[in-house]
């Protein structure tokens, strides 16, 4: 084939992918997925809340709230799978003893694998851990499905910054599902969930107004 005909077919096959139903040059819009879906990064700090936490499903869908009135919330989203769990402490003064960080990935259908880690000197103690491969640690939590199931405890010391990277999808159609049950909410405010709870309320989160 000549440099002529190669040319040729190229420029045909170059209008066949232009003209296709994937680009915006077709002859009808490409596929819509009008879900909204996204990474996030949700941040929490211990205070002076040391202790061991235990981490649910039903959690980690409250981490981010909408009032509805005084006393009711809504979740901004039905669903978030769990990414990686990351964890920092301040070091300790030179000669003092260690302390001690550590998250136990639990789950329903997951084996117990314990990650810690400690603080000595001028080091601080560092925690990053994503949930075992093929675990329930790994699945999608979703409303009303199995929420009390416990994914983790976290052991942390006063002032203990931790990181939760998650997936999640936001209400679409659904009907909205009731979140955590505060008091003297301001209707129509954004509140940021503790990731242990509002009964426990010691992780506070970092960046939005935790749910009072």
């Amino acid at each position: 084939m000549g440099k002529r005909s190669k040319k040729v077919a190229k420029g045909r096959r170059a209008g066949r992918r232009r003209g296709s139903n994937s680009g915006s040059g077709g002859n009808r819009p490409p596929q819509f997925r009008p879900t909204v879906c996204y990474n996030h990064r949700f941040r929490f700090e211990s205070g002076a809340n040391a202790g061991l936490y235990q981490i649910t499903r039903k959690q980690l869908l409250n981490l981010l709230l909408v009032a509805t009135s005084n006393t009711t919330t809504v979740r901004v989203f039905e669903a978030v799978r769990l990414k990686r769990v990351m964890m920092w402490t301040n070091p300790v003064a030179l000669g003092s003893p260690p302390v001690n960080i550590a998250v136990e990935w639990l789950g329903e259908n997951s084996p117990s694998v314990f990650v810690a880690d400690s603080s000595m000197g001028v080091l601080p103690a560092r925690i990053s851990t994503s949930p075992p491969a093929n675990s329930s640690n790994r699945w999608w939590s979703m409303s009303g499905n199995l929420e009390s199931d416990v994914l983790f405890n976290l052991t942390v010391v006063a002032n203990t910054v931790i990181d939760i990277l998650v997936e999640v999808r936001q209400v679409e159609n659904e009907t909205p599902t009731a979140g955590d049950t505060p008091a003297g909410a301001t209707l129509g405010q954004l509140y940021g969930g503790y990731l242990d709870g509002l009964t426990s309320g010691s992780l506070s989160p970092v960046g939005y107004t935790a749910v009072p």
